[in-house]
């Protein structure tokens, strides 16, 4: 009975805060980059939100473009500015708890050595955007920003991008 009275209670829960919630898939990403990029994001209320992306790097190591980053956790908050045409302009604030691999290149005496380090670091950073919802709860994102890496800069890269053309849904 304590376990259908918890399940209950979640469950009513969830639907007195209904639209609030967000999951999005950045399409750019997946077809032209093989990485995935998913993101929860929950409605705070009409100009906030918070939310948690996730990145993994599907791409080859030896590709002439790929991003440096392995893996990353990326909490953000966003603050809606203006609402302009259908689409909400934001501004986010982000940190990304980022690992991945970088290639050195070290000439000593005259010789070329290429190495690779792994790394993990910590970046700060600061993004734009702009969201639409449909009356259906679909949604189509579009947003761009940058941070900086903290702690391991000897080995990681100075900056990092954030960029994204999302899809997704509102339930």
């Amino acid at each position: 009975m304590k376990k259908f009275l918890f399940v209950f209670t979640f469950l009513t829960g969830l639907g007195m805060y209904a639209q609030n919630h967000q999951v999005k898939v950045d399409l750019f990403d997946i077809l032209v980059l093989k990485t995935l990029d998913v993101s929860y994001e929950n409605q705070l209320n009409d100009e906030a939100s918070l939310g948690l992306s996730l990145f993994v790097n599907f791409e080859s190591k030896d590709t002439s473009f790929r991003y440096n980053e392995d893996f990353q956790i990326t909490p953000y908050f966003r603050q809606f500015i203006s609402h302009k045409g259908a689409f909400d302009i934001f501004g986010e604030l982000f940190g990304s708890l980022n690992f991945g691999e970088k290639k050195e290149k070290k000439n000593d005496a005259g010789a070329v050595i290429r190495a690779s380090k792994n790394y993990s670091d910590f970046a700060f950073g600061l993004g734009i955007g702009a969201k639409h919802v449909s009356k259906n709860g679909y949604l189509f994102e579009l947003n761009a920003g940058i941070g900086r890496n903290l702690f391991n800069t000897k080995v990681s890269p100075e900056f990092i991008p954030r960029l994204g053309v999302s899809v997704g849904k509102q339930f």
